[in-house]
């Protein structure tokens, strides 16, 4: 649906975003900007529990029908999810909040767009690329001309777009000018999205970069301790990572940024209990939110060589200190959902390399067989949709189940699954 006619849609309406990060982030920018201004955010994530987000309350779906008639309000709920969208349409079942009008944020005609501005990173962490010492994949950063031109011509061809992503494999913060790159975006009226190991020490960049304001800031880590943390952030420091958090805390304060923080807590054997609870306390203290996510293998390539009997030696390291291997993983994510001849990585997301190529999806990371234009500038969108069908790589992916274990589905049995295996974090 064209966006123009949501807000058509939504005149009469209180309006409810579903989904608090960075896609609803971009509807919260959109709406605001054409002069509706929403009620409420909604997100399923309990990382989310007593957050405000752009100055909203996020409820959680079994609060939202109760709010609905507290407040008399005759709801539309927008649904602005980049990937689960078919689980929200399963809560919104569940929870019997599918009798209101509801739509998707999502336009034919506007793809996610993410632009790795930075094609290296400062850490080799064992479920990441960038621990794979041998591979060809180029490590430059894109020029800020290009980017500006990247984001021209976004805007010319999809001028629907609401919010950009600086981030893909690369560490965005390792770019010197990662401050005039978030400005340009926001002149062009879209919100942007950072995600970081925060294990850098560039004082002054981080506070040019908290005075730009971005919308949201995702901080990877996974551990309190040192012995944890170093076991899966190889290369990196959580005492300096620790002390930029505080730095964030401060120049948030100082410059009245609006920033959501969202430190990502990435779970393994290792770090489940007493690191886990020591981060929870320390997010709580700076006012940030904590989020878990359950520990991938990542990209792509590696898990399909698994899958097929030829492991490498970093998955093969990494595999006892998962708490849902990748069999169990991708049984679970693929449990009571339907096979699907359609991927939300491929379809809904245009990814951009540092280097201007364009990748299948964020998902390859190689370049042979998986890149579907060699200079974005100069390659249509329809050209770039229309090369995404041809790549032989979504075929074996489709095929094991991939989208679904990458997009993480049926987080319940993760749940279930992880609970049972024996915690080697400290006692």
């Amino acid at each position: 649906m064209s966006k123009s006619i949501l807000i058509e849609q939504t005149a009469s309406h209180d309006v409810i975003i579903w989904g608090a990060r960075m896609t609803g982030l971009g509807a919260l920018r959109f709406l605001r900007k054409n002069g509706k201004n929403p009620v409420c955010f909604v997100d399923s994530d309990p990382a989310f529990n007593g957050i405000r987000v752009g100055g909203l309350l996020v409820l959680s779906p079994s609060q939202l029908s109760e709010a609905i008639d507290l407040n008399n309000w005759n709801p539309f709920i927008i649904i602005s999810v980049s990937l689960k969208e078919v689980e929200v349409l399963k809560i919104l079942k569940e929870h019997g909040l599918n009798k209101f009008q509801y739509s998707s944020f999502q336009s034919l005609d506007s793809p996610y767009f993410t632009v790795d501005i930075l094609g290296s990173c400062n850490l080799a962490c064992a479920s990441c690329a960038h621990s794979i010492v041998d591979h060809m994949v180029p490590k430059g950063s894109m020029s800020f001309d290009n980017f500006t031109r990247v984001i021209d011509k976004i805007k010319m061809e999809s001028p629907e777009t609401t919010h950009i992503s600086l981030y893909s494999w690369g560490e965005p913060l390792l770019h010197p000018r990662v401050n005039e790159i978030v400005d340009y975006v926001h002149k062009n009226g879209m919100a942007v999205a950072l995600s970081s190991n925060l294990s850098l020490n560039f004082d002054q960049r981080l506070e040019k970069l908290i005075k730009s304001n971005p919308e949201y800031l995702k901080v990877s880590v996974s551990g309190y301790y040192p012995e944890a943390y170093n076991a899966t952030h190889q290369g990196g420091d959580i005492n300096l990572v620790k002390s930029n958090l505080y730095r964030i805390r401060h120049y948030i304060d100082k410059h009245q940024s609006t920033t959501l923080i969202d430190i990502n807590y990435h779970l393994y054997r290792d770090n489940n209990r007493k690191n886990l609870a020591m981060f929870k306390e320390f997010a709580n203290e700076l006012g940030f939110m904590l989020s878990t996510v359950y520990a991938l293998v990542m990209p792509l390539e590696r898990v399909v060589n698994y899958l097929d009997g030829k492991p490498d030696k970093q998955t093969l390291s990494l595999r006892d200190n998962l708490l849902v291997d990748i069999d169990e993983a991708i049984t679970v994510s693929t449990h009571e959902i339907d096979k699907s001849n359609k991927c939300p990585f491929r379809e809904n997301q245009v990814n951009i390399n540092s280097d201007l190529t364009v990748p299948v999806c964020c998902t390859v990371f190689e370049r042979e067989g998986n890149i579907v234009a060699e200079d974005f500038l100069i390659a249509s969108l329809s050209k770039i949709e229309k090369n995404k069908k041809n790549v032989k790589t979504c075929e074996r992916c489709m095929k094991f189940r991939l989208p679904e274990y990458n997009m993480g589905f049926n987080q319940k049995k993760w749940h279930q699954i992880a609970d049972k295996k024996e915690s080697l974090d400290i006692q």
